[in-house]
């Protein structure tokens, strides 16, 4: 890694000015106030096709679908850090996050099928974070999400360091309700990258 941290911020709502719209560009002013690079990805705005599980990727780690996916890869090991944020759709991430995750199998393949030392054991570890709300009061609504979001990071060598979550929040906009959630969001970014930068001096 080089000494200028990069962070990378997937919002995966569709809907623009949502609240984790709202959350990650919080997370992401915190990042930047640290002194990171940072840069967001809007996934209702790419094109962005389900993988057809035709294990092409296999063979040399590149999957063979020709989309805007193919501009994400390299972001996403170009980052070491990279922030998801979605709101819960039927207990799980939203269409378009869902999307990117399992194009993902592409590195998945890279690290697990042809053992690219770059994403093996001693390779670059990143940092990953997990934003969501969801509408209702569930003790289990954001248990799916969290997981499928785990082995996503895992895949391009990203440890899950921490999720930001919150209950009964719907409405757009229902997050500024919380006088406390946007100070923690941006607390968040900062505390990400604060935190990357002392262990690289160790």
């Amino acid at each position: 890694m080089s000494n200028e941290v990069k962070v990378l911020g997937l919002f995966g709502s569709p809907r623009r000015g949502g609240n984790t719209d709202l959350l990650l560009d919080e997370a992401l002013k915190g990042a930047a106030a640290e002194g990171a690079a940072v840069e967001g990805i809007h996934l209702s705005d790419c094109r962005i096709t389900p993988c057809r599980e035709c294990l092409g990727c296999f063979k040399d780690g590149v999957c063979v679908i020709t989309d805007e996916m193919q501009r994400i890869y390299p972001r996403l090991l170009e980052a070491d850090i990279v922030i998801l944020a979605s709101p819960i759709f039927f207990y799980g991430v939203t269409g378009w996050a869902k999307a990117m995750v399992d194009r993902v199998q592409a590195l998945w393949a890279r690290k697990y099928v042809l053992h690219d030392p770059a994403l093996g054991k001693e390779g670059i570890k990143r940092r990953g974070f997990f934003i969501s709300v969801g509408g209702t009061k569930g003790q289990r609504m954001f248990e799916g999400a969290i997981l499928t979001v785990k082995y996503f990071f895992d895949a391009f060598n990203a440890d899950y360091t921490g999720e930001l979550l919150f209950r009964q929040v719907d409405a757009c906009g229902d997050i500024r309700k919380n006088s406390e959630a946007l100070p923690q969001a941006f607390a968040a970014g900062r505390k990400l990258v604060s935190d990357l930068r002392n262990t690289k001096c160790v």
